[in-house]
């Protein structure tokens, strides 16, 4: 134990730490008043330069009275000062642009006209509110003249009001008298109206050379168009003595994936006065469907079917596959008020007799039934050309016959849409759908 009189040893760090800090903390304020003393000395320094520029420029410039806009009143009189104008105080080196003039020559002197000036923010007036004076209009203007296909080179035929059609088709013809063969080219078409909701349309034709001939070729689909090139050639055989009476045909038809394809118009051309000797190339107008006279349907609307065909030759199989049918009704509803049980039966006649026939399953309860289902036969290709399809759109009682609601026929002798399909079908390996009205 250390003795009584000692200090310990944890005081004399105590007083030696505190020494310490109480010496850093004097130099410190010693510091910050040397540096205070020194920063207000360099800002009354700083002043003072300031103030010694400031007196030298003022003596330096020159001195300006104002000007007097009165003039003092003079003794005695009571009247109120006049104002004066001063005069503008101008620097003698700089110049003031002046706007543009227009000099007026007279014979005794010259008068510099100011341009007149034109605001930013002037309001311009519309077009559509000023009135038209019919007698500003020029009728020989080349904005009033119609301008068509009509007017290119090769045309041969004038036809008319353009504005009564629904476009022009541009085809040509050339005979073939050692081979009594009529060929039909199809070049294009122009300015065909719009059928789809894009504003565009998915133009074909069909061509025919009747009544000689039944036979219906079909162009190829052009797609999202109303300027189609066709540039086809459709071969017809037809004798020199029957030529004279003879029509081309060719109809215009817009293509649709999921409904019937609609009819847009006709072009038809007698040949009793076409001289054939040499290839002849014209354009015609496409006249409306409404002014086919065989476009309306004399049979009731009972309904459509939808199916495809398609024939294999290396397996000598044909499959029909039906898909749907749409807006089946009976064809007299007295009898039968609503149709419940439909189901589609496909026969195959040849000479007038049935060999074969197939069905579907029956749909409930519907008048737009959906099928998808295929039917295969097996037809050889020497009797494929002699025979015909029957579709029937059938309704199953539950209690008595079954009654038939409407049919289809399909082969070499059908006519207008059936018989395009068979055509379609012979000559392409690819399944072909169409949508088919029914007959009674």
């Amino acid at each position: 134990m250390a003795a009584s009189g000692d200090i310990p040893t944890y005081m004399i760090v105590t007083y030696v730490l505190l020494s310490l800090v109480l010496v850093l903390l004097i130099a410190c304020i010693f510091y910050c008043i040397c540096r205070r003393r020194k920063t207000s000395g360099w800002y009354e320094h700083q002043d003072v330069d300031d103030y010694n520029i400031t007196q030298s420029l003022k003596a330096a410039s020159p001195k300006r009275r104002s000007p007097s806009f009165r003039k003092p009143p003079r003794s005695g009189d009571m009247s109120p000062p006049e104002l004066v104008t001063p005069e503008p105080i101008e620097p003698k080196d700089f110049i003031i642009p002046r706007s543009p003039t227009t000099p007026v020559t007279t014979d005794s002197f010259t008068v510099e006209q100011p341009q007149p000036s034109i605001s930013p923010r002037q309001a311009r007036r519309k077009s559509m509110t000023v009135s038209l004076d019919p007698r500003e209009i020029d009728p020989s203007s080349k904005m009033y003249t119609k301008s068509g296909p009509q007017s290119r080179q090769g045309s041969t035929e004038s036809t008319g009001s353009h504005g009564q059609g629904v476009g022009m088709m541009n085809f040509s013809l050339k005979y073939n008298q050692e081979m009594n063969l009529l060929t039909v080219r199809l070049i294009e078409a122009r300015e065909l109206q719009p059928r789809d909701f894009s504003g565009t349309s998915d133009p074909y034709c069909k061509v025919s050379v009747v009544p000689i001939s039944t036979r219906v070729m079909q162009s190829k689909v052009h797609r999202k168009t109303l300027d189609p090139e066709f540039k086809e050639n459709f071969v017809f055989e037809v004798t020199e003595a029957d030529l004279r009476h003879q029509i081309v045909k060719i109809e215009l038809y817009d293509f649709d994936q999921f409904s019937r394809d609609e009819c847009i118009g006709l072009v038809t051309l007698p040949l009793t006065n076409i001289d054939l000797s040499d290839k002849l190339e014209l354009w015609k107008e496409i006249k409306p469907v409404e002014e086919r006279p065989e476009v309306v349907r004399e049979s009731p609307d009972i309904g459509d079917v939808m199916f495809s065909l398609a024939y294999l030759p290396s397996a000598e199989r044909l499959t029909v596959v039906i898909l749907k049918a749409r807006n089946i009704r009976p064809v007299d509803e007295r009898k039968m008020t609503s149709v419940k049980y439909p189901y589609v039966k496909v026969s195959i006649f040849y000479s007038g007799k049935r060999l074969k026939k197939k069905k579907t399953s029956t749909k409930h309860h519907t008048i737009n039934p959906v099928f998808n289902e295929a039917l295969v036969f097996s037809v050889g290709q020497d009797f494929l050309r002699h025979l015909y399809l029957e579709f029937h759109i059938m309704h199953e009682n539950r209690l008595g016959q079954n009654e038939v609601l409407g049919r289809v026929l399909l082969g070499p002798d059908a006519q207008g849409e059936e018989l395009a399909h068979w055509n379609e079908m012979i000559t392409s390996n690819k399944p072909i759908a169409r949508w088919h009205a029914l007959i009674p």
